[in-house]
């Protein structure tokens, strides 16, 4: 017959064989750190080519590009806001700017989507701090500020 000894063994390792099978059914989908990204693209579609100096006025493009790792799907909005060097903007506070643009989208969890933005800064300024935030629509509607921006240093010039 079997030995007691091999009897608790093989009973110990079918026990935690089990026990780790029902932890991984329990937790299997759930997303344990769930996360929004922002990004904004050059206008060739890459991290670093970021113009350095504009017209006023003038539009040029940029992308932005939004990913969703929150477990469930989102609507996000990107709102467009420019500043200077004194503008305090971080993951708990949002600038206190006005809106120059917004850009949405609806991203299901695991999701992403490259938005282009034209962007057109009306007035000359050196250093202008062009912001873009990341907001997302709750469920009853209102929106809220995810903690996720960028910036870009860009010099506004005056038309010839």
């Amino acid at each position: 017959m079997i030995d007691e000894e091999v009897r608790a063994v093989v009973l110990a390792i079918v026990v935690l064989g089990g026990a780790l099978a029902v932890s991984q059914a329990i937790t299997a989908g759930r997303v344990v750190e769930p996360f929004s990204a922002l990004g904004t693209l050059g206008p060739n579609m890459k991290i670093g080519d970021y113009p350095k100096e504009v017209l006023a006025g003038e539009p040029f493009r940029l992308y932005l590009y939004v990913e969703n790792h929150e477990g469930k799907a989102m609507y996000y909005r990107v709102l467009e806001k420019v500043g200077d060097n004194s503008t305090i903007v971080n993951e708990t506070v949002p600038a206190d700017l006005p809106v120059l643009a917004s850009y949405e989208v609806i991203l299901a969890h695991g999701g992403n989507a490259t938005v282009p933005a034209d962007v057109a800064i009306g007035t000359p300024m050196q250093g202008a701090k062009l912001i873009f935030e990341l907001w997302a629509v709750g469920p009853d509607g209102s929106p809220y500020y995810t903690g996720r921006w960028n910036h870009l240093w860009i010099n506004v010039t005056s038309p010839p």
